[in-house]
């Protein structure tokens, strides 16, 4: 079917009235008030519809788009361009309002919303958003990376300065979500370096909103880690300890695979680390380990290569390590024998490096990597051909500063996980899926990121060996899944007693602020408030006392008693996952029942697998709400064709209640994403609400029996822009629950419907509503 001309083709009437307006704030604002813009997007580009959520907006709010953040009472113009009003293309109550941005708009594009007199503060939705580095700590000279949103826009230059110090950025490597820049050389020593990144296009700088450390420890990257703080193993290739001829040693090894080298390996380390620190070369050969050798701080253990030098382990811990720093394995082959079940262990250290070693674990517990600061794998082969309690091959969880590059992941059960990583750069890696043994008891995903926060997930590969994956009765198969801990809960939910503008206070309600039980309340600590005054504002929580939570920055909108506020650890925030290939898995990318906020999902290849879902959860009982906010999913291609999996980008409410306890989704923009469905579409109970081919938007409520309508979104302002769907029945399915929802300028080719409104019971006063199509 070729696109029709773009026209109006319909709009359903606001079915919610005045309960929307009490949602979004409309009871609170008092008439000298004016508006407050609580959410925007940060990645609008001109053309681009875009919804603004806040409170006071009124019943006729006017959108302005400003040449510059000036008060707008003066109608102010730059170089001659004056403010321009925008059409209010939607809207949803007195909290709510879309506009499209002009497709001729250049450079910053700032908006503001007016009622009567009255302005909110304008809002740049172009500009730059750093969100983390690739690491906890810069070195002058060295190469380090900016994740984040708007960094790199055309017909703009970026700056960075490091406390004030130009930085220069890589053009030819850096892209909107990414800049690739190298630490000016006259940096001196901080622990709270003061970061500024601007794109270039007028918005000014922003400022990278932790702090950055920066040392001056050694000279280059000697190992070819591609990180900054590997300058630090300078000093120590300066000394080699050769363990197979060194006189000071008082047995050397033979890697004959004959003799026990357990103990020369010791020796050897043991003196590079009292002659200060040093690289312990191992010679070409297997190397029998009966037992295994501890690592020490400033030692760094290598081979020839991982085909010349091999390390045949027959007891467990083949190395092991805790609380050291700079140390690692390099260039060799661990091989699993004898009655050996537990792999390798290196955690709770810092500036850890292990590079091109190759992992063969023929029946083996997982490999533990955890805990660690500032840590390298590079290069690395990790094969796994069989499982112990059905473990997956490693677990890197609780990794801070780590850098994941380039590495083979062959596995049999379990999950690569990532779980409470943070500052993490995860790139170029191939993870492969054995399905030969699909039929075991255990869950399998490929990679598992609970809990993460400014992780960047980028060119990575996912897929099946010895496939296909056939066991669709099973709860299994997620290729990059965030998940709010399965039984292991972290949320909390209430109503607000009393607010100051960097409290809230609840009596009624203990919070869960260490979840973890490691003893402070966790980084990615978040408070969202879900409903009522100050709806759509989110916080990290610093600090809680006598019933009162203290967050990190002033409320915009102060709540006050008619709101209500969930906590969690956020399940995924300020993260990119971008330009990964998918195929042959069951599920694409699951962000599932966990809190979410600021993710871009952009750029992705799926290819006969599962595709990408949202989901946001409700159960009063157990006191979890899981809201899912301002998240970007762009450009991803989501091909089936073979008639095993579906076609499907879903984001979904669910609720396990009779009644909505305040909105779940908020701010979810869908663009220029093109899925091909199976002929004829498939339709997959098992994969829950993932399982209905094209592009589905709406809430599924748990009891039917209990259900009781209400006109307060749970989905709140999703934008459908740009997207394609081929051989859909449906391109895109709305339903109860759904608010504000706008569908423009779609691609259809040999698909039936644009989008029908999908009700989950026959009461007529729940509906989609406020939907607007535009072809």
């Amino acid at each position: 079917m070729s696109q029709p001309s773009r026209a109006l083709v319909g709009q359903l009437s606001v079915v919610c009235g005045v309960a929307c307006g009490v949602a979004f704030g409309a009871v609170h604002a008092a008439a000298g008030d004016p508006p407050v813009i609580l959410n925007a997007p940060a990645s609008a580009k001109p053309g681009d519809i875009v919804g603004l959520q806040g409170e006071g907006f009124g019943a006729a709010a006017v959108v302005w788009l400003d040449p510059s953040p000036t008060s707008l009472t003066s109608l102010p113009s730059r170089n001659g361009i004056a403010a321009r009003s925008l059409p209010v293309l939607n809207r949803v109550g007195t909290g709510w309002v879309a506009v499209q941005i002009p497709p001729d708009a250049t450079g910053a594009l700032w908006l503001r919303v007016a009622r009567g007199g009255l302005s909110s503060e304008p809002v740049a939705v172009n500009a730059a958003k750093p969100f983390h580095l690739e690491a906890l700590e810069i070195v002058p000279g060295t190469v380090f990376r900016v994740f984040g949103r708007s960094l790199k826009l055309p017909g703009s230059t970026p700056r960075v300065t490091v406390d004030g110090l130009a930085a220069e950025v890589d053009m030819a490597q850096s892209h909107e979500q990414m800049l690739v820049v190298r630490a000016p050389d006259g940096l001196r020593a901080t622990d709270s370096a003061r970061l500024l990144i601007d794109n270039g296009n007028g918005t000014g700088a922003a400022r990278l909103d932790r702090p950055v450390r920066v040392v001056r420890s050694g000279h280059g990257d000697p190992f070819g880690l591609g990180v900054g703080w590997a300058a630090a193993f300078s000093h120590l290739t300066r000394t080699v300890v050769d363990a197979a001829t060194d006189t000071r040693l008082p047995v050397r090894v033979a890697c004959d695979g004959q003799v026990d080298d357990a103990a020369a390996i010791q020796a050897a380390v043991d003196l590079a680390a009292t002659l200060g620190g040093g690289v312990v070369q191992l010679p070409a050969g297997t190397c029998r380990l009966a037992g295994g050798f501890g690592l020490r701080s400033r030692v760094v253990v290598q081979g020839r290569s991982m085909a010349q030098t091999v390390l045949r382990y027959e007891s467990d811990y083949p190395f092991w390590g805790t609380q050291l720093d700079l140390t690692g394995v390099r260039r060799l082959t661990l091989r699993q024998a004898g009655s050996a079940s537990q792999a390798a262990s290196l955690v709770q250290s810092s500036r850890v490096v292990v590079q091109q070693v190759r992992f063969e674990l023929t029946r083996s517990r997982q490999l533990f990597f955890t805990d660690n600061r500032q840590a390298a794998f590079v290069g690395n082969q990790f094969i796994q051909t069989g499982s112990v309690d059905e473990q997956g091959a490693f677990v890197m969880n609780g990794s801070s500063g780590l850098a994941f590059l380039d590495n083979t992941v062959q596995f049999v059960n379990g999950a690569s996980s990532f779980r409470r990583v943070h500052d993490a750069w995860l790139q170029g890696n191939h993870f492969t899926r054995d399905a030969r043994q699909q039929t075991s008891p255990g869950i399998v995903h490929a990679m598992v990121l609970d809990f993460a926060h400014r992780v960047a997930v980028v060119g990575n590969t996912f897929d099946v060996a010895h496939g296909p994956i056939t066991q669709r009765q099973r709860n299994d198969g997620e290729t990059i899944l965030t998940e709010g801990g399965g039984a292991g809960r972290t949320e909390n939910l209430g109503q607000v007693e009393s607010a100051t503008r960097h409290t809230l206070r609840d009596p009624a309600n203990v919070l869960n602020v260490d979840p973890f039980g490691e003893g402070a309340i966790p980084e990615n600590y978040g408070v969202a408030i879900v409903a009522g005054r100050g709806m759509g504002q989110t916080r990290r929580v610093t600090a809680y006392a006598d019933a009162t939570l203290t967050v990190d920055a002033p409320w915009s909108v102060v709540p006050d008693a008619s709101s209500r506020y969930a906590t969690f650890v956020w399940g995924l925030e300020k993260s990119l996952i971008r330009g990964n290939t998918l195929s042959q898995n069951p599920r694409g990318i699951w962000l599932y029942q966990a809190a979410v906020r600021e993710v871009d999902v952009v750029g992705n290849h799926i290819s006969e697998g599962g595709g990408i879902y949202l989901r946001s959860y409700q159960n009063l009982a157990n006191q979890a709400f899981d809201p899912i906010y301002d998240v970007r999913i762009q450009d991803n291609r989501i091909r089936n064709t073979t008639a095993q999996w579906t076609s499907a980008l879903n984001t979904m409410f669910i609720n396990a209640d009779a009644r909505a306890f305040g909105t779940g989704l908020l701010g979810i923009e869908v663009r220029d994403n093109r899925l091909r469905a199976n002929q004829p579409n498939l339709s997959l109970p098992t994969e829950e609400y993932a399982g209905t081919e094209g592009f589905t938007n709406m809430m599924r409520v748990e009891d039917y029996s209990r259900f009781e309508p209400m006109a307060t979104p749970r989905v709140l302002g999703t934008v459908y822009q740009r997207n394609q769907c081929s051989h859909c029945d449906v391109a895109v399915r709305l339903g109860t629950g759904v608010g504000g929802t706008v569908i423009a300028d779609t691609i259809l080719r040999d698909t039936g419907t644009l989008w029908t409104n999908s009700l989950i019971t026959d009461l007529s006063d729940d509906v989609a509503t406020d939907t607007l199509v535009l072809r």
